[in-house]
């Protein structure tokens, strides 16, 4: 059956059925709006970072915490050796209304690595599929009338995204529309237009 699809729309479809099968098999699943399970001490070189990067404005929203009180982490394994700290906002100051933004760092030493970070999401899981080594990454966003979800993999180096939906309601069909970007075996970039099934 497989070997009759040769359109670009049909191998986007395929892969997208193959994500969602790894994604239900998703192992660690975090919420950026719950508290970590297992929080983790978060080293003082990755709340400096932090601090930096969320910004002064964010910073006098959230005046009456000190920096340190702003995030919180939960240790993650990457593979049998690697592992990273995963931060999330403690505090509702730093986050939308429905979400918040991550990050994941690796530490050398005393030094902190950002390898990936969303500047809002709802859900994070870490997949138990792998690639180069390393667990590949689900996360993903939702509305009433829009949302997204994405898929990143390790590159050596940092996690590059490899999939992404880009959904918004139509109102009057009741299903969605959007638009895919899914990374084939070759590395070249495909775009799949999610129009909703005609009566």
């Amino acid at each position: 059956m497989f070997g009759t699809m040769k359109s670009p729309a049909s191998i986007a479809t395929l892969f997208f059925l193959l994500f969602n099968a790894v994604i239900a098999q998703a192992d660690d699943s975090f919420s950026t709006k719950e508290q970590f399970k297992n929080p983790a001490k978060i080293p003082v070189s990755i709340i400096t970072q932090l601090t930096k990067e969320v910004g002064k404005s964010a910073l006098a929203r959230c005046s009456e915490h000190k920096p340190a009180e702003l995030f919180e982490a939960e240790l993650l394994t990457l593979n049998k050796t690697a592992k990273a700290y995963l931060v999330k906002p403690a505090r509702t100051c730093l986050c939308s209304e429905s979400s918040c933004p991550v990050w994941l760092y690796q530490m050398k030493g005393s030094t902190a690595k950002l390898i990936w970070n969303m500047p809002a999401t709802s859900k994070v899981e870490l997949l138990d599929k792998k690639l180069n080594g390393y667990r590949k990454i689900n996360e993903a966003s939702s509305e009433a009338t829009h949302g997204s979800e994405s898929t990143w993999s390790w590159d050596r180096n940092s996690y590059t995204e490899i999939y992404k939906n880009e959904w918004h309601m139509d109102a009057d069909k009741k299903c969605r529309l959007g638009e895919e970007t899914i990374q084939l075996v070759d590395g070249k970039m495909v775009n799949h237009t999610i129009k909703c099934t005609q009566d």
